[in-house]
C-alpha cells in the first residue's frame, strides 16, 4: 500500500499560533513590502509562496529574448500563474494596468489554456487593488471563461500567509519569533496613503498607553523624546495629533459618548489640565480642526486658522496632545470602558482613516 496522504492535523499553522506571534510575521511582511521593489519584491513574494505551499510552488526566471513567458512563479497542482508587478520608486495606476495587459497577453500567447493553465494573478506591491485593475481581470475572464483571473495587492498576500503559511515552511523563510516581541507596541503600521508619520504615531500611541496604564518612567522617558522631536519638526506632529483626535472623535461618535459638536467643555478641560490662557487660546482651533473633518459641513462653530503663526502651530499641537488623552479618560468615565481598550479603538481609526482624498 502507498503512503497515506498528510492530513492538516499533521503541521503546525500559523493561523493557530497566538495573535502577537501571528501579528509580528505581519510586520515583518509589512516592512518587507516597503523596502522592495522590482526583482526583490518577486523574491519576496517566492518566499511567501514557498512558506504556504512549499514545493508546490516553482519560481521562474527570465531567459534571453524569451522573458519570463508571462509568468513569475506557478503552482503545479493548481495550475496557476503568477505575474508580479512592484516598480521603483512609485505605484502608477496607469502603468500597472498597461504592465497587466501586456503580462497577460504574453501569457495568452505562451500557454494553452485551460489545458496548462487554470488561473491567472497579477500580484502588486500596493495595500490595496485598484477597481480598475479588478476591471481589467474581469475583461480577461471574459474573453476566456474557462479562466480564472484575479489581483492581488499587499493586503491579500499577507492574508494567505496569516491563514495558509505552514510553521516548518514559514521559519525558513522568515525565521522564528523571539519572545520579547510580545512586550512590543501593539505592530501595526500607519497606511501609506494617510501621509501620516509612521513612527511619531507610533510613538505617540506608546506615550499615551503608559500614561493610562500609569507607567511613569515609560511616560517620561517617552515625554522627553517627544518634546525633543516636536521642537525640531512640529508641523509633523500636529498632523500626528489632529490624527489622534480625529480617532477619539471617531470613538466617542460611535458610542455617542457626548456631542462632538458641543462636548462637555469644563469636564473636559478639567482633564486636560492644561492653564486657562493656553485653553482660551488654542481650544477652539485645537478642537475644531479634527470636528470639522469628521462632521463637514454640520460642524457650525467658527475657529481662528493657524496660518503661519509657528506660536500658534505649536500651541494648538501640545493643546490637540492634551485633548486625546482627556478625551479617552472622559470618553470611560461616561460609558464605563476601560480608557486602553478606548485607546486600542482610537489606534485603528488612526491607522484607518485617511487625512488626504487622494
Amino acid at each position: 500500500m502507498g503512503a497515506a496522504m498528510p492530513k492538516r492535523s499533521d503541521f503546525e499553522w500559523l493561523e493557530d499560533r497566538s495573535d502577537w506571534i501571528k501579528n509580528a510575521y505581519r510586520l515583518k511582511l509589512e516592512v518587507e513590502y516597503r523596502r522592495t521593489h522590482g526583482t526583490s519584491f518577486q523574491l519576496l513574494f517566492d518566499r511567501i509562496m514557498r512558506s504556504i505551499h512549499g514545493d508546490d510552488y516553482t519560481a521562474t526566471a527570465t531567459y534571453g529574448n524569451e522573458g519570463d513567458l508571462g509568468c513569475d512563479g506557478f503552482l503545479k497542482s493548481r495550475k496557476i500563474f503568477f505575474a508580479v508587478y512592484s516598480p521603483s520608486p512609485y505605484f502608477r495606476l496607469a502603468e500597472a494596468r498597461n504592465k497587466m495587459k501586456a503580462d497577460f497577453a504574453r501569457f495568452e500567447e505562451c500557454w494553452q489554456i485551460p489545458k496548462q493553465a487554470k488561473q491567472w494573478t497579477f500580484v502588486i506591491n500596493y495595500p490595496g487593488a485598484h477597481p480598475s485593475l479588478l476591471a481589467l481581470a474581469q475583461e480577461f475572464e471574459e474573453r476566456h471563461p474557462e479562466l480564472t483571473v484575479t489581483v492581488w495587492s499587499r493586503y491579500d498576500l499577507t492574508q494567505q500567509f496569516l491563514i495558509f503559511a505552514r510553521i516548518d515552511l514559514l521559519i525558513p523563510e522568515f525565521g522564528s519569533v523571539e519572545q520579547k516581541v510580545q512586550e512590543l507596541a501593539p505592530l501595526n503600521f500607519v497606511p501609506e496613503d494617510t501621509a501620516l508619520p509612521s513612527d511619531e504615531a507610533t510613538l505617540t500611541y506608546r506615550r499615551l498607553s503608559a500614561r493610562i496604564t500609569c507607567q511613569k518612567d515609560d511616560y517620561d522617558r517617552l515625554t522627553n523624546e517627544w518634546l525633543e522631536q516636536l521642537s525640531q519638526d512640529p508641523l509633523r506632529w500636529m498632523m500626528v495629533h489632529f490624527q489622534f483626535l480625529v480617532g477619539v472623535m471617531a470613538s466617542v461618535g460611535m458610542a455617542g459618548s457626548f456631542a462632538i459638536e458641543d462636548p462637555p467643555l469644563r469636564r473636559l478641560k478639567f482633564e486636560t489640565g492644561i492653564a486657562a490662557f493656553a485653553w482660551r487660546k488654542y481650544f477652539k482651533t485645537a478642537w475644531g480642526g479634527p470636528a470639522s473633518l469628521i462632521m463637514q459641513e454640520d460642524y457650525k462653530k467658527k475657529f481662528p486658522p493657524i496660518g503661519d503663526d509657528m506660536d500658534m502651530l505649536i500651541g494648538v499641537c501640545l493643546v490637540q496632545d492634551a485633548l486625546a488623552l482627556a478625551a479617552i479618560r472622559l470618553h470611560s468615565r461616561i460609558t464605563g470602558l476601560w480608557e486602553n481598550e478606548i485607546l486600542e479603538e482610537v489606534w485603528s481609526y488612526v491607522t484607518e482613516i485617511k487625512i488626504h482624498p487622494e
